[in-house]
């Protein structure tokens, strides 16, 4: 059903619950989201929309610093994003002690509006969970499989010499994790709306490409670095490949370093 790298990335999450027993509630959430949004993305590679495989890359915009896909070319079909959108509802709902009224019969065109407008942001595709906020959260969350598919269609395919900024070259989104790779450390960026990875140099804050304000502070083992910008006032999580013992999964890092974000955002530090 799964692709092999949904599958994988679903194998990491279950093994990393036994080495992160505290973080169980949030993967036991994350496991069942990730069920959900990977059979949907299984569907968008039939008849369910999705974004246009056959596309060629466009060099020009990415040469100009273009990303790859626009929100309509997602080819949004509303009865099934609507499906989803329940689906996930039910689930944040689950276990809530105080159900949110996003519960209630959805309205289509607010909804797909506000996937619109978390696309148009290039900001995380999850934001608040304040109760205001969840119909928008459920929104991003059915976001995510279409820009993941999109993705796997465009990132093998583009050329990564050409494109050495600070945001993804596909969706255009913010990063939420980078990763260290090889003898030099070469750096590269993981989205926080695709999961897509790219590179980008090694000096220096991906969000204000400011050089000379960045600071940051190792974990105890040294595998993990937690980057602040005093410029910008935004953090960024890392991960240094040559420090770790076993394969990585950077969609399960992120999560399994949460504690990371609510210490920068304890400091007064943002990830967007």
């Amino acid at each position: 059903m799964f692709s092999p790298l949904d599958q994988s990335i679903l194998d990491h999450l279950r093994k990393a619950k036994t080495r992160h027993g505290h973080l169980g509630e949030l993967f036991n959430f994350y496991e069942q989201l990730f069920h959900a949004q990977f059979t949907f993305k299984a569907q968008l590679r039939g008849e369910k929309g999705g974004y246009p495989r056959e596309k060629e890359i466009n060099l020009t915009d990415l040469a100009e610093g273009i990303p790859q896909i626009t929100f309509d070319e997602l080819n949004i079909e509303v009865a099934s994003f609507v499906d989803l959108y329940k689906s996930i509802v039910e689930l944040l709902n689950r276990d809530a002690d105080h159900p949110h009224p996003a519960k209630r019969e959805p309205q289509p065109d607010t909804i797909v509006r506000y996937a619109r407008e978390i696309f148009d942001s290039r900001g995380p595709l999850v934001g608040s969970s304040q109760p205001a906020e969840l119909d928008k959260t459920a929104s991003g969350f059915v976001l995510a499989p279409y820009l993941q598919a999109a993705c796997e269609c465009i990132m093998p395919r583009i050329t990564q010499s050409l494109w050495h900024r600070g945001y993804c070259p596909v969706c255009g989104g913010v990063p939420s994790f980078a990763a260290l790779h090889g003898e030099f450390g070469t750096r590269t960026l993981f989205c926080s709306r695709c999961n897509g990875e790219w590179s980008f140099r090694r000096v220096g804050c991906p969000f204000c490409l400011e050089s000379d304000q960045q600071t940051y502070y190792p974990s105890e083992e040294g595998r993990y670095r937690l980057y602040f910008c005093k410029a910008c006032n935004r953090y960024l999580k890392s991960l240094d490949m040559r420090e770790s013992p076993s394969e990585i999964c950077l969609p399960v890092e992120v999560l399994a370093t949460v504690s990371m974000d609510i210490a920068a955002q304890e400091k007064g530090y943002r990830v967007y």
